[in-house]
């Protein structure tokens, strides 16, 4: 029984990006969930000085050479999350409750489907994968053992996503960043536990992560639940709805592919630095740590830029939408620089607390060197990118990220084997940022006005 019209509208906790100040909501708006990102990030950094400082090298190899597989397995899940973001920014910034209802119905039913089927698949090919991926042999063990444990949380971490997004798509940040900064804490108390205390080593630190990943996904289930707005979800009616879960796919499933084919070429980045020895992949993984609180923040930018536009083209206010997307650029550039300038400067005596081995901060130092202001030009393309699937179109920002993934691929094969330096292994991400960027601003420069109008 449908029980959402009983519900009024209230926005007590939300943003409205269709009125007001544009910067100051958008600020307003980012500031929970950009802080809610670099906690999640600390928390990432400090798990690996805990495995890194109780399990040694070797075990903070065995964590680095899962990074990629299980970012190609989790991002098309967390894909379907961001469809469901953006069909709710549109139904709340329309006012139409019966989508509003309907998409959130039908997020959670697909959270715990598509959860279920990858977490599945994720455990069964997890020693394949790494083998196919040439993870060296002394890693080879712990790898698999903590991959499979770590990609049982595919299920809870979806659910949480696509609760999170939900919130987000009515403009609260407010309680998802509540919810990750409980699990954040939780998690690395039972790190340090499991690792520290019962010794446990890096299977420990899985573990922890798991059960900390269901706790954010039974809290943000609760209080989609407990609501008395008109997103509250009802356990009882989760089920697909036809209407929205075809947009809701529309967009989520290129958005997931471009994720999973993103990490595919990662993972073909990452077989070719296992070449170079447990120290470098070591090195990379404490790098990704720390260049990883650069990421999260475009992630939150991106994130914050694609819930803008999508109420604003939901509400039919192309100027406004477009006078938004210069200034959440700008905005963007300058926090991403100056984090960038921040953790270079300061990356030696960072690095010194994952390891004091000579080659492992040789390979990471180089790694953040190369990739820590180019980041500049991945936040532009991912604003570009979220700001097309707003408006419907997640095609293009697939066919890109594909093309970003070709160019990696193309130089690690026609360059890396004239030169056989670590530096040019890692300068491959930048190379496909310049290409990415070149492609989106091209393709808005030709379609003006029409990228801000609805096409779904």
């Amino acid at each position: 029984m449908m029980r959402r019209k009983r519900l009024p509208r209230r926005r007590a906790s939300s943003i409205n990006f269709t009125e007001g100040p544009i910067l100051k909501n958008v600020v307003r708006f980012a500031s929970p969930l950009l802080l809610m990102n670099l906690i999640f990030q600390l928390y990432c950094v400090l798990d690996l000085i805990i495995v890194s400082n109780y399990c040694g090298t070797d075990a903070m190899a065995a964590v680095g050479a899962t990074v990629y597989i299980s970012q190609m397995i989790s991002g098309l899940a967390l894909g379907l999350a961001t469809g469901c973001s953006v069909i709710t920014a549109q139904a709340w910034g329309a006012g139409n409750y019966d989508r509003l209802y309907k998409t959130v119905h039908s997020g959670y039913a697909t959270a715990f489907l598509v959860g279920t089927v990858l977490s599945a698949a994720g455990i069964l090919l997890a020693r394949p994968m790494l083998t196919f991926m040439g993870t060296p042999a002394d890693v080879l063990a712990d790898a698999t053992s903590y991959l499979r444990v770590y990609l049982i949380s595919i299920l809870p971490v979806l659910v949480y996503n696509m609760g999170a997004g939900i919130l987000r798509g009515v403009g609260d940040t407010r309680h998802p960043f509540l919810f990750m900064t409980i699990a954040v804490i939780f998690n690395l108390g039972l790190s340090f536990l499991f690792v520290g205390v019962f010794k446990w080593g890096i299977i420990g630190a899985a573990y922890a992560y798991v059960i900390a990943q269901f706790l954010s996904a039974v809290l943000v289930t609760a209080s989609l639940m407990m609501s008395h707005e008109p997103f509250r979800l009802f356990l009882r009616d989760i089920g697909f709805h036809k209407d929205v879960l075809q947009p809701t796919i529309k967009l989520g499933v290129p958005a997931g592919l471009q994720s999973c084919v993103m990490s595919l070429s990662n993972v073909f980045v990452q077989s070719n630095i296992n070449k170079f020895g447990k120290q470098a992949i070591a090195g990379l993984a404490a790098a990704g740590r720390l260049d990883g609180f650069v990421f999260v923040i475009i992630n939150g930018l991106a994130l914050t830029a694609m819930s803008f536009m999508s109420a604003n083209i939901g509400a039919q206010k192309k100027e406004r939408a477009k006078k938004g997307l210069i200034r959440i650029i700008l905005f963007s550039i300058a926090v991403v620089f100056v984090h960038a300038v921040i953790l270079l400067l300061f990356r030696y005596p960072l690095l010194r607390l994952f390891s004091d081995d000579h080659e492992v901060m040789r390979y990471a130092s180089t790694a953040m060197f190369y990739v820590l202001i180019p980041y500049v030009l991945f936040a532009i393309t991912e604003i570009l990118g979220g700001t097309l699937r707003s408006a419907g179109q997640s095609v293009l920002p697939m066919v890109i990220t594909i093309g970003m993934s070709g160019v990696r691929v193309v130089w690690i094969l026609a360059v890396l084997p004239f030169f056989r330096t670590f530096d040019v292994l890692v300068m491959n991400y930048s190379v496909s940022w310049v290409f990415a960027l070149i492609v989106y601003l091209v393709y808005f420069k030709r379609q003006g006005d029409r990228i801000f109008e609805r096409q779904m």
